[in-house]
């Protein structure tokens, strides 16, 4: 049972040493900004949610529930229920995977749960232990500032995503080996992963901005409508690196294809240089007791002149014909090492999406 509380009251007095009684007393008189986010929640904290909170078992159960929850938006009339995803950092895999955060936004109030580590949470963490600014216009704007928090922590990974498709693309241009083909197969698995998140997302965005809810008031509306066009530019991004991730598949397919004809085409020189000097070692080779020239003292000098001769011969036809090219291009370059899209300082990350969230809500100041 581990949750961290902030209230913001109407005076705008920042309190971070909220418990279980103060927190039903600010519910009851509805006044004032209440944040609760828990970190890794248990059964310890049923009853805060089921009593205290009041929320539908269904949504709690939900909430404790260790596996991978679907992406919703649930109307509960009193709270909204969301359950959003982004990209988990706390992985050190090849493939990106994401991470659950649920969200509850009440009339005065905002319950968050994760599992994992947030880089979106201890931002807004950190903005609101400075002044408590993003609590200030009410609990419907502070639910917004996490979706925008939460969509601007996956763009770092998504930026070395696509610096990892800008490498794959020279590696295959330059050597084509199998080291390539398992990069361009991790890279689309981690694009595909995050647009199994980010889908979903649209359309609870897409209802928050339509106001579907009584809690989603006035002028709120065009604040979630503008994060779902900045989620429509994310999935865009992200589709262009499934993309080039599949260019890049079908040019080293190409690649092999013509590497192969090359070793081909060298297999085919060889035999054709060694077909004359097999004719003529088997002419001169067979075992006669008669065979003209047999005798002839200078008759193995002779024999190799013109195996050299034909041998010279063959090359210049194929040096004219341009099938022998002046010396084979020697591949210096290493593989491509491993990979992993969340690989990224968790301060920076945190400090990354506390600026983009801090000037968003400046400019929603104004």
């Amino acid at each position: 049972m581990a949750y961290t509380a902030y209230y913001l009251s109407p005076d705008r007095r920042l309190a971070g040493d909220v418990d279980d009684s103060h927190i039903r007393s600010i519910l009851e008189s509805e006044s004032g900004v209440l944040w609760v986010d828990f970190t890794e929640p248990d059964d310890g904290d049923r009853d805060l949610l089921l009593n205290i909170f009041g929320f539908h078992p269904l949504t709690v159960d939900a909430v404790l529930d260790q596996a991978p929850q679907t992406v919703r938006v649930e109307d509960f009339g009193r709270y909204i229920f969301i359950n959003a995803q982004s990209v988990d950092y706390t992985l050190d895999e090849d493939v990106l995977q994401t991470a659950d955060l649920t969200i509850f936004i009440g009339s005065n109030y905002v319950v968050t749960a994760h599992d994992v580590y947030m880089p979106s949470i201890e931002a807004i963490q950190k903005l609101v232990e400075v002044d408590g600014r993003p609590m200030v216009k009410g609990s419907v704007f502070f639910a917004y500032s996490h979706f925008q928090a939460l969509l601007q922590a996956i763009s770092p990974a998504l930026d070395r995503m696509s610096d990892r498709a800008d490498a794959i693309e020279d590696r295959i241009l330059a050597h084509p080996d199998e080291s390539a083909l398992t990069a361009v197969m991790t890279l689309k698995r981690s694009s595909l992963s995050l647009s199994r998140a980010l889908v979903p997302q649209r359309e609870i965005l897409s209802r928050l901005g339509r106001r579907e809810f009584d809690l989603i008031g006035e002028g709120a509306d065009l604040y979630f409508r503008d994060l779902f066009e900045y989620l429509v530019r994310v999935q865009a991004a992200n589709d262009v690196v499934r993309e080039r991730a599949d260019t890049s598949l079908a040019t080293y397919l190409s690649a092999v294809s013509n590497r192969q004809n090359e070793i081909m085409k060298v297999l085919s020189i060889v035999a054709t240089i060694f077909m004359p000097l097999g004719l003529i070692a088997g002419i001169f080779g067979m075992n006669f007791e008669n065979m003209p020239g047999t005798e002839f003292r200078w008759g193995y000098h002779i024999i190799w002149a013109v195996t050299l001769v034909a041998l010279g011969l063959m090359l210049w036809m194929l040096w004219l014909k341009r099938w022998i090219v002046g010396g084979s291009r020697v591949f210096r370059s290493r593989r491509l090492g491993r990979f992993v899209p969340t690989d990224i300082d968790p301060h920076r990350l945190t400090n990354y999406v506390g600026r983009a969230a801090s000037r968003t809500m400046r400019w929603r100041a104004r």
